[in-house]
């Protein structure tokens, strides 16, 4: 009964209580990009623990399905094993376990499934529409762009299997100045190219599916919002190609992309629901920390947040295989029959 308290008890404290304390810290915006990447090992950590615990809890009904010679294989195995996970477990707890795990993924891959079908369905269905009444064009990236005839503003992407859509209108070619359209373009090739809608998806799933969790309602918010900043890193970094101006070049184009945010998201934006926009709900935040100065994490405080991500990523598998790994070291689950 040890692995599975400790599992479930490990699910219930990241779940519970990690989310708050993230979406509040002020680093993350510092570091957009580790930050995804711990939501999303903190997130999967939950859901592993709850699986793997529950599955820890019908191990009897797993193996007690074997037959054979690995039947006879687990049967050696079981007295070490069974120091692990409590064999005066009850058949019916171990059942209720086998429930739960199956239950849990069952929810996942539903949400996941239909998720992912409504929104091709409807990023189809918005390209076919702009389609007709806008202009396709090849970017000077090569990627596909479709100009819209709207004095609206207008700049987002569209992803897809392939390269996906960058979509601008013609008012906001006549709101932005040359470098800022520049910026605005390579922040949407930056959604595209590092598929951040896969990503803000996963943590969109994970919400839908279990949304009374709180770290997953926090993660769903936080994550499209922390794509945005590092798609604007990137379109710093993509612009600001000059080596020996190279620090006065990024500051120069933070301040840029700062007030091309403030300028399409005043002027009537028009982006549709679902897109990664350059404008969208975030502009406030991004703007504010593209007028500040960027600042570096320390190397101390990167490795201790990749170590916590990694723990975080693999601590449940290692938790439930541990008591295996033991006998196999010591060397009571021999392979070859006696």
């Amino acid at each position: 009964m040890t692995t599975p308290l400790l599992l479930l008890g490990f699910a219930a404290l990241l779940g519970g209580l990690a989310g708050q304390p993230l979406s509040r810290a002020r680093w993350p915006r510092h570091a957009p990009r580790l930050a995804v990447a711990l939501w999303q090992a903190l997130c999967f950590g939950v859901l592993s623990s709850v699986v793997l615990g529950a599955a820890a809890l019908a191990s009897p009904v797993l193996t007690g399905g074997a037959a054979g010679g690995l039947g006879e294989f687990l049967a050696r195995c079981q007295l070490v094993l069974r120091g692990e996970t409590d064999a005066s477990q009850s058949l019916a707890l171990a059942v209720s376990g086998l429930l739960v795990a199956i239950a849990t993924l069952g929810r996942v891959a539903w949400s996941a499934a239909t998720s992912t079908r409504d929104a091709r369905r409807t990023r189809r269905a918005q390209l076919e529409r702009l389609l007709l009444v806008g202009r396709r064009l090849r970017g000077d990236q090569g990627e596909d762009l479709v100009l819209l005839d709207d004095d609206r503003s207008a700049a987002y992407c569209l992803p897809s299997r392939g390269r996906g859509t960058i979509v601008i209108s013609t008012g906001s070619l006549d709101l932005l100045a040359d470098d800022q359209l520049r910026l605005v373009l390579a922040h949407e090739r930056a959604h595209l190219r590092q598929r951040h809608h896969v990503a803000a998806q996963l943590s969109a799933v994970l919400c839908s599916a279990f949304g009374w969790v709180p770290l997953f309602r926090y993660g769903a918010s936080e994550v499209p919002v922390l794509l945005e900043m590092a798609a604007d890193d990137q379109a710093v970094r993509a612009t600001a190609t000059d080596p020996d101006r190279g620090t006065d070049l990024r500051r120069s184009s933070r301040r840029r992309l700062g007030h091309a945010l403030v300028t399409l998201a005043t002027a009537q934006p028009a982006s549709p629901a679902g897109a990664l926009a350059a404008a969208g709900n975030s502009a406030v935040a991004r703007v504010h920390r593209l007028s500040e100065p960027p600042l570096r994490l320390g190397a101390t405080h990167i490795t201790l947040l990749g170590l916590g991500a990694l723990t975080a990523f693999t601590g449940p598998t290692l938790v439930t295989s541990a008591p295996a790994i033991c006998a196999a070291a010591m060397d009571i689950c021999p392979f070859v029959s006696s």
